[in-house]
Parts: structure tokens; C-alpha cells; sequence
């Protein structure tokens, strides 16, 4: 039966409005940043992807910010993980490129602060 707490807290760490909304605004930023990066040609040719992308963006921050009982900084520690731990699995599996040490660095204290954060209250 022990079992089962750690894998309820996880369940409901992954299915909390903050996290979903967090990973619904990091996933169109990463997705814009790697097309950015990988598309040839002016970025204007491609209006028709970025505005849909920051559009997402927006809203999907508009609703993390509103989220009850979640203050600012829980906010932005919510997508700052997110945000980074995309960019670092999109970095190592699609691009082929290395990762430095501060990001790795950045990443282990951003997931610190999400632990700190779910289990002393926000």
C-alpha cells in the first residue's frame, strides 16, 4: 500500500491544472523555436505558423496565471520547468546537439524549486 503514495502524488502532480496549462504554453514555444531554427527562409514567409504559435502561447499563459490558488511566481516556476525541460529533451533527441552544464545546472534547480513548491505549499 506505500506503493501507491508516490505514484498518487505523481498522478496528481502531472494531472494539475498549473502543470497542464504550463506544459500546454511550453509545448507551442519549443515546437516555434525548433521550426525557427530549422526552416530556411525569411520569418516572415511563415506568419501563418508563428501567430497561431504565440497566439497558443498567450492564451495558454493567460490561463496558467489565472489558475486559483496559484500565485506569479508559482506561474512562472511552472513554465520555466516545462519550457526548459522541452528544450533539453528537443536539444539531445531531434537536434543531435550537446547540452552545457548550466542549462543541466538551470534544470536540476527548477525541478528543486517544483519539488519545494508541491510539498511546502504554494
Amino acid at each position: 500500500m506505500a506503493g501507491f503514495v508516490p505514484m498518487t502524488w505523481l498522478i496528481g502532480f502531472i494531472t494539475a491544472p498549473v502543470t497542464l496549462w504550463g506544459l500546454g504554453a511550453a509545448l507551442p514555444a519549443v515546437l516555434a523555436e525548433y521550426l525557427y531554427r530549422t526552416i530556411q527562409g525569411p520569418w516572415w514567409h511563415y506568419l501563418y505558423l508563428w501567430v497561431p504559435l504565440q497566439m497558443s502561447i498567450g492564451y495558454c499563459v493567460y490561463r496558467l496565471v489565472t489558475v486559483p490558488q496559484t500565485s506569479l511566481i508559482d506561474a512562472f516556476i511552472v513554465f520555466a520547468f516545462s519550457t526548459t525541460a522541452l528544450r533539453v529533451a528537443v536539444t539531445i533527441a531531434v537536434l543531435g546537439d550537446p547540452v552545457k552544464g548550466g542549462t543541466w545546472f538551470a534544470l536540476a534547480l527548477l525541478i528543486m524549486a517544483r519539488i519545494a513548491q508541491t510539498f511546502w505549499g504554494r
